[in-house]
């Protein structure tokens, strides 16, 4: 399985016990393929850097994280453009879900990219819907 988690559900899992855990349940499964780019892995790093997230976690926890995920994720760059999105800073998570050839596109942007499941054969869903798919609900 390949999928792309959008920034959305890192910073969400960086500063919420809850969301971290299920987002440690989707990164123990290594049989998941979980694809980012570089545009990806700039915006997780400069929106968990931002001043306003120091009241949850240190920059040596935001470090850390992004080292775990660094090490986790499998990197390309897509050459796909993609204008689709009603948000224009989504087109490129659009673009390297498809490039990725990735089953899930995960988000919690309802208005924008889940509005547009099923997106050239892949699933715009939520990281809990990932969860009941894979324990079989």
């Amino acid at each position: 399985m390949r999928i792309v988690i959008d920034t959305n559900d890192f910073i969400s899992a960086l500063i919420g016990k809850r969301h971290r855990e299920k987002l440690t349940t989707i990164l123990s499964i290594l049989s998941i393929e979980i694809v980012a780019d570089q545009n990806l892995l700039t915006e997780i790093a400069d929106v968990a850097r931002r001043e306003k997230f120091r009241k949850y976690v240190s920059l040596e926890e935001v470090n850390l994280f992004l080292d775990v995920l660094n090490n986790r994720f499998v990197i390309i760059t897509p050459s796909t453009v993609v204008t689709d999105s009603p948000d224009p800073d989504d087109n490129y998570l659009l673009s390297l879900a498809v490039d990725a050839q990735a089953d899930y596109l995960v988000t919690g942007d309802k208005d924008h990219l889940l509005a547009l499941n099923p997106y050239r054969g892949i699933q715009i869903i939520r990281l809990q819907t990932l969860l009941d798919i894979l324990a079989g609900v």
